[in-house]
């Protein structure tokens, strides 16, 4: 008789990763006093403060790897939304913060799934969102993770 193993990642590697980006970007020292916003539901909640650094999870999709265990690339979204007064500036600058919080906050999320493949790759950057107004800068970027999940 087997004995299963507690899943050690009872809700899943993709939400895991997600919670600890999100609370990378939310201690992210140069973006105090941006609201963060983790999957935002509706298109109006973006449009509530001066900045705004969101993240939003994209998909999930498995790798071939056939007789060994399942890899995996985690997709993801983060945006900066800025409606200062240099807010093309301003969203740079945050997006860029929010990079170095992603990329900071990768020994966390090592400890909760094996890094595999390519690792993280920030892939393209949009600079707009189809059919919203977001009233002043935005930068948009899509990340992914190849990972191994562990349960």
């Amino acid at each position: 008789m087997s004995t299963l193993t507690p899943d050690k990642l009872p809700q899943g590697a993709p939400f895991a990763i997600g919670a600890a980006i999100v609370a990378a970007l939310r201690a992210e020292p140069a973006l105090t006093g941006a609201t963060v916003l983790d999957n935002p539901k509706r298109a109006s909640d973006l449009h509530t403060g001066d900045r705004i650094v969101f993240f939003e999870d994209q998909a999930d999709d498995p790798i071939a790897q056939p007789g060994q265990s399942q890899k995996r690339t985690y997709g993801f979204t983060v945006g900066v939304i800025n409606r200062t007064q240099t807010d093309r500036l301003g969203a740079h600058t945050d997006y860029r913060a929010a990079k170095r919080a992603i990329r900071n906050c990768m020994p966390e999320i090592i400890k909760l799934v094996q890094i595999e493949g390519r690792g993280l790759v920030e892939g393209a950057v949009r600079y707009r969102l189809e059919n919203i107004d977001v009233g002043g800068g935005l930068v948009l970027g899509l990340f992914t993770l190849d990972y191994r999940d562990p349960g």
